[in-house]
């Protein structure tokens, strides 16, 4: 009786033991830990042996093996045997082999690409140098340097252009003997070293001295109400008249800025930029170079604006044409048209709303 309530214990124990593990490991829908499955089944098989073998003949007859372990000694196989297949192809391609095809095809993809950029360079550096070669050919030939910008500007920046521009032209038709930023630097520094000195009688300032402080004086002032003016009105040309008279000066600049959009805001170009591209054209184009050298002459800027500006300043003058009988040296700024199509606004100003204004004083030049 012991013995047969022993061996009761054990079925019910071993039957448990198989039912749980095949709800929870054997039925499982998920795939992935296929490893730990079968562990699970070398373990429930085991375990099924054992107590196979533990039991009476006639126990084992009437409990054979569950339908469920032949099935996951089955999978098993195949499992074990998609990993030899897996070994094999690993063998037949072994790492350093695919390693090397990946680097071949990296490098030639590289250099591909490489080419590529290189053709994309020297595309770019001759579409640049026949540009250059224009902007020369119609500088010489014409007179005229067109600039033109890919976004709009702001009317601070125009004043900033006809500015520089001026003091560029200066410096090169050697009214300047330097840069107008040296010049302020060099008279600041004279200034300071002179009140550094404590003498009791000191020296009048030296002739050229008072040259250059009365050139600056009168260059700063140019500057400061061209400011205003451009404040106050738009200014779409601007002449700078050298030598001679209104009618008949000895040479004449124009800045013509009427291709220009005008507008405001961050949408604008930056000022720095627009000036580098300026004087990057005007190198090119070899404008205001000249081998023989310049006697000095008083500078006259005239600007158009409208007539109802209220600039007290600049002196209209109403019945001032442009020279003809002179070579007019024209820098004409302007913006791409295909680049601000919503910004280009009509003017709703006439031609004749317009006149042009003559500044009161000449910017006289003198050398060192």
């Amino acid at each position: 009786m012991a013995e047969c309530t022993k061996t009761s214990e054990a079925i019910t124990s071993l039957e448990t033991q198989l039912s749980f593990s095949s709800r929870k490991e054997i039925f499982t829908p998920e795939e992935p830990n296929l490893n730990c499955e079968m562990r699970e089944v070398r373990s429930v098989s085991e375990l099924f042996e054992e107590t196979r073998d533990e039991l009476p003949v006639q126990l084992v007859e009437s409990h054979p093996e569950p339908k469920n372990v032949p099935r996951l000694r089955e999978a098993s196989s195949k499992h074990l045997d998609v990993n030899d297949t897996e070994d094999k192809e690993n063998a037949a391609n072994p790492p350093t082999a695919i390693a090397l095809e990946c680097t071949q095809v990296d490098d030639t993809t590289g250099q591909e690409s490489c080419q590529d950029s290189r053709a994309t360079g020297n595309k770019q550096d001759a579409i640049t140098e026949n540009r250059d070669t224009e902007v020369f050919r119609q500088a010489q030939e014409e007179g005229r340097v067109n600039v033109v910008f890919s976004g709009s500007v702001t009317q601070d920046g125009c004043c900033r252009f006809v500015s520089e521009i001026l003091k560029c032209i200066l410096y090169q038709r050697q009214q300047l003997p330097m840069t107008y930023d040296q010049l302020v630097y060099s008279q600041k520094k004279q200034q300071a070293s002179t009140q550094d000195k404590d003498t009791v009688s000191r020296k009048p300032a030296g002739t050229d001295s008072r040259k250059c402080q009365q050139t600056l004086q009168e260059l700063e002032e140019v500057l400061q109400q061209l400011e205003v003016l451009f404040a106050l009105s738009r200014v779409p040309r601007v002449l700078l008249l050298m030598g001679g008279s209104l009618i008949l000066p000895k040479e004449l600049y124009e800045i013509n800025m009427e291709g220009l959009v005008l507008a405001g805001g961050e949408q604008c170009l930056r000022v720095s930029s627009c000036l580098r591209q300026i004087f990057r054209t005007l190198f090119v184009a070899d404008l205001l170079s000249d081998a023989k050298p310049v006697r000095l002459m008083p500078t006259t800027v005239l600007a158009l604006a409208h007539r109802d500006c209220g600039v007290g300043w600049f002196r209209p003058k109403l019945q001032f044409k442009v020279p003809t009988r002179v070579k007019n040296q024209t820098i004409a700024l302007s913006t791409d048209p295909s680049t601000c199509k919503e910004a280009r606004a009509e003017r709703s100003d006439r031609e004749d709303d317009y006149v042009w204004f003559q500044a009161p004083m000449t910017i006289k030049g003198f050398s060192s």
